[in-house]
């Protein structure tokens, strides 16, 4: 049957119905709040539609992906939030490219980050990193990139709160801890310069505060990279499982946070995401 596109009005660049069902002629335009797609695409699987697509940011995203984990019905990403993280990493620049792949009808497999059963189609993070990130963004609009991430890293660090994690072992005090979908670039704040969206493994990055001096040197760790400061802890793995001293705790998932029970068990969900792609998106 044709495709569902739904599309969240509040998104970031507050696409309409009317615009999208103009590109997507023959296909269904469901416009719904961002809270109620998830339960909107669960409803139409069972129709079995050639494919659904989702207008709005990552988080948007990530909760239509968690419905459609392996039912074997694609997921198209329309660029229609903020960032726009995922689209752009499978090759949807923009609705016209978004539009040519539904008609098209190439479709790829491609692998999701899971912690306690939530997907993740970016990174997941714990700690200060969605606030550094935020604040980055705010202040390159003002001041260069490496001064604005010296700026934020600084302002967050020195308000934000260390926490005590246990990851493979070994105990750990740290401000925040990073899990990324693929491996990510060699920066800690190159958030969206992914290598891989696919591969089996997550790319865990822990900044450490358990360390004399350790505001100032983490500051010029997250300026110089990774590779230079002891108080940065980097790891490509399958799964993995966080215990961070507490029941409960905050986990930021594609920007969006929710609250968990600990410890967290992250793993891969190898392919289980099917995505229609433009057709000069190559394989991994």
């Amino acid at each position: 049957m044709p495709g569902v596109v739904f599309v969240n009005p509040s998104a970031g660049s507050e696409l309409s119905a009317e615009e999208l069902r103009e590109l997507f002629a023959g296909h269904r335009v469901v416009e719904c709040p961002g809270e109620e797609i998830p339960a909107r695409v669960s409803d139409v699987v069972g129709e079995c539609p050639d494919f659904v697509a989702v207008a709005g940011g990552d988080g948007t995203l990530r909760g239509a992906a968690q419905e459609l984990l392996g039912t074997g019905v694609p997921l198209l990403p329309i660029p229609g939030g903020t960032r726009n993280h995922f689209a752009l990493a499978v090759g949807v620049c923009d609705l016209e490219t978004a539009a040519k792949a539904a008609a098209a009808g190439n479709v790829r497999r491609f692998d999701v980050g899971d912690v306690n059963g939530h997907c993740f189609l970016n990174n997941s993070s714990v700690g200060l990193y969605p606030k550094l990130v935020i604040k980055r963004e705010s202040y390159e609009r003002k001041m260069s990139k490496r001064r604005a991430q010296l700026v934020a890293a600084w302002e967050q660090i020195r308000h934000g709160h260390r926490f005590r994690l246990e990851l493979r072992g070994r105990r750990h005090r740290a401000w925040l801890v990073f899990v990324g979908n693929g491996r990510y670039g060699e920066h800690l704040l190159d958030f969206t310069d992914r290598e891989s969206v696919g591969g089996g493994v997550l790319d865990i990055r822990i900044v450490l505060a358990d360390r004399a001096l350790a505001r100032t040197r983490v500051v010029l760790a997250l300026l110089r990279g990774l590779d230079s400061s002891p108080l940065i802890v980097r790891d490509t793995c399958p799964e993995a499982e966080l215990g961070v001293g507490r029941t409960r705790v905050e986990v930021a998932l594609d920007g969006e946070v929710e609250t968990l029970k600990a410890p967290l068990r992250y793993s891969v969900r190898r392919e289980e995401l099917a995505v229609v792609v433009p057709p000069d998106v190559d394989a991994d």
